[in-house]
């Protein structure tokens, strides 16, 4: 009842009846159930006046009446609303003109008597279709209106329906829609796991929303936030998809430009403070999670503030935009630059790179803030004193590196500007004996200042030199004679390895070559580092030396660590080139890496070879011996040889060879020596007195 109330009390009811008594019967039916307004009539025509003068929510007519009959007035009220709810009331008699009320679109009619029960039912009935009527009409207004995209899709996502909307922000007429799919605007900007989370939410939660990047008919891409709806139909299936989609381009150029201004100075376009400091601290927790080096520029500009006071602050703002522009041309795109304030700036260094890019970078800033510019018709000169500090040997949080940085930039301007200082004396010296090294290894490798020496590895099974590694030497000018421990790791960072390593292959295959003439057929083994390994066509080139050389490939071992096959592709694919020619592979320092059973399956390995911390340790180690007795037991199983390097005692070597061992290097039997020592050696068999005891 309260249905009912609530309806009727709101409403305005016309009564059109020619007949007093079923008039006052109706009236006082409709007042007794607390209608809010009861209109009445006495024939069509004035019926129709009184309908078009107060726009009643319901009319109740006679049909046969003087002057205007019922449905006469029903069709004129239909021609000017068609929605409008009419009820007949008519005797059974009245069959026909029920039939024509019926075609003029009025279906609804009681029958004379009235029944109060049944009349007020039928006007609620009306009252609800007429609600309806109107929120279908009001939804359809706001979909066709609307400024939001609104489209329906059927439980396959295949498009219905679009309003207007979609069209002004897609480019797309509906008819080019409507069968499609929404994949249609797709931008591509988003993976799997993306679209993978919005069905899972419409899946369980019934809706989605978020933002989404999508794409317009011309191709351009735009933000947009999107909501889904799904509609479940009578047995409770999904059966339509609602999605409504706002062209969000102007938000978010909003929200760039406020981010913009609260975090990029507005002079230089260069990161603020606030920003920086942000930036730092997310990278110094990056380079500790990594285990990486960070390095801080703390650039003060020299002069400035003379050209400021002297030719005004737009010169200086012009110089400053100036300033900033070179810095960023001389750092990489993963470095970072700011304004810290005034005529000060700052510049992280990721230090992934090779030592000598930090000091490039800080002679190449010297010399580009040193340059003239042009102001008017003025020429400016300036300068830049810098300051490097470097995580973490100069400060492991942000303000104690920015202030080593600063002192050091403070000794670069006592000492005249226009220069750099490290915030640790021995680190500059440090670091400028490193560029030596590496323009002297580089120089080296044009006039080949390099030599190789021989270790020389013995047979368990013959007890005579099997095979000899090659080790390279460098003659460095000022130092002497470099071992290989020295300078192979610059040498690798400064990327000469490939071409230094392919030289000492041919170089060390010559000398092999003559010493096979000389009646000493030895194996050569030599070492290959990860970037050698690295490189295309890398099996190529080094099978070319040997060639060049005439030494046979099926002598050769190839020998690199764990660590430079460990997650590199191309090294996997250089080995098993070099083993399809016959070349064979040892597997340096095994055990102390990070090399996978499932790797070691992968590679051509005919040997590995015991680290030597593992023999050392094996006098004075039970766990060592142990787990030296199983690598040589796992490597027998697998079928490859072992060979034990670092052996310098006749304990280790009878342990060695009682395990199973193969074979053995180290200076018990005799240190790295030139070809000359080799020859020697090799004629005088001293290491065979070594091992008498172990013969059988």
């Amino acid at each position: 009842m309260n249905l009912k109330q609530n309806t009727l009390s709101s409403i305005r009811i016309l009564v059109v009846e020619d007949d007093p008594i079923q008039r006052e019967l109706l009236v006082g039916l409709l007042s007794d159930a607390k209608v809010g307004e009861v209109l009445i009539a006495t024939n069509g025509s004035e019926g129709l006046s009184t309908w078009r003068t107060f726009s009643p929510t319901l009319v109740l007519t006679d049909v046969i009446m003087p002057d205007m009959d019922g449905l006469s007035m029903c069709r004129a009220i239909r021609a000017e609303d068609p929605d409008a709810e009419i009820v007949v009331v008519t005797h059974h008699s009245d069959i026909e003109y029920l039939r024509q009320a019926i075609d003029i679109g009025v279906d609804k009619y009681v029958l004379k008597p009235v029944d109060g029960k049944l009349l007020l039912a039928m006007v609620e009935g009306c009252l609800r279709e007429h609600d309806q009527r109107m929120q279908l009409r009001l939804a359809k207004l706001a979909f066709m209106d609307s400024n939001e995209g609104m489209l329906v899709t059927d439980q396959e996502t295949r498009i219905l329906t679009v309003n207007p909307a979609v069209t002004t922000i897609t480019g797309y007429r509906p008819d080019e829609i409507i069968g499609q799919r929404p994949s249609l605007f797709a931008s591509g900007q988003h993976d799997d796991d993306f679209y993978r989370v919005l069905w899972d939410s419409l899946r369980v939660h019934g809706r989605w929303a978020g933002e989404i990047v999508n794409r317009r008919k011309d191709g351009t891409v735009f933000p947009e936030w999107l909501s889904i709806s799904s509609v479940e139909g009578v047995s409770g299936e999904v059966c339509h998809y609602v999605g409504v989609i706002s062209d969000i381009t102007e938000r978010k150029q909003e929200e760039n430009q406020i981010r913009r201004m609260a975090h990029f100075d507005s002079l230089t376009g260069l990161p603020n403070r606030l920003m920086m400091t942000d930036y730092m601290q997310r990278a110094l927790a990056r380079a500790r999670r990594q285990n990486r080096a960070l390095s801080v520029l703390y650039i003060d500009l020299d002069n400035f503030k003379p050209i400021n006071d002297t030719f005004g602050h737009d010169a200086g703002d012009e110089a400053l935009r100036v300033m900033a522009e070179r810095m960023l041309a001389c750092i990489r795109k993963t470095d970072t630059a700011g304004r810290w304030g005034g005529d000060e700036f700052l510049i992280f260094l990721d230090e992934s790179a090779r030592t000598e890019g930090l000091v490039q970078v800080c002679e190449n800033l010297v010399t580009s803030l040193s340059l003239p510019m042009v102001w008017h018709d003025k020429t400016l000169k300036l300068s830049a004193s810098i300051g490097v500090a470097t995580f973490p040997k100069d400060g492991e949080e942000p303000d104690a590196l920015i202030r080593s940085a600063d002192e050091a930039m403070y000794r670069a301007k006592v000492s005249g500007g226009g220069c750099y200082q490290f915030a640790r004396v021995e680190a500059q010296s440090r670091i400028h004996s490193r560029i030596r090294m590496e323009r002297d290894l580089r120089e080296g490798l044009k006039a080949w200042s390099y030599s190789l020496h021989y270790l020389p590895e013995i047979s368990f099974l013959t007890w005579e030199v099997s095979n000899v590694e090659a080790l390279l030497r460098f003659h460095h000018p000022e130092n002497g004679l470099l071992e290989a421990g020295q300078f192979l790791e610059i040498a690798e960072s400064i990327g000469i390895m490939p071409e230094l390593g392919q030289r000492a292959l041919k170089e060390a295959a010559l000398e092999m070559a003559r010493l096979r003439d000389e009646g000493y057929p030895l194996g050569l083994t030599v070492d290959l580092s990860r970037r050698q390994l690295a490189v295309p066509d890398a099996a190529k080139s080094l099978l070319s030396a040997l060639e060049q050389a005439g030494f046979r490939k099926e002598d050769v071992t190839f020998e690199c660590a764990e660590s430079s096959v460990t997650a590199n592709e191309n090294a996997l694919s250089t080995l098993l080139s070099l083993a399809a020619q016959g070349c064979r592979f040892t597997l340096d320092d095994f055990g102390t890496g990070f090399c996978s059973f499932n790797l070691i399956g992968q590679l051509p390995i005919s040997a590995i070879k015991i680290d030597r911390y593992f023999v050392t340790e094996i006098e004075s180690n039970p766990q060592a011996r142990q787990l030296v007795g199983a690598l040589i037991a796992f490597a027998r199983r697998m079928d490859m040889r072992v060979i034990a390097e670092g052996v310098e005692t006749t304990a280790q070597l009878d342990f060695l060879y009682r395990q199973g061992c193969h074979a053995a290097q180290g200076y018990l039997f005799a240190k790295p020596m030139a070809l000359e020592d080799l020859r020697v050696f090799l004629a005088r068999k001293d290491w065979c007195s070594l091992v008498e005891g172990l013969l059988p």
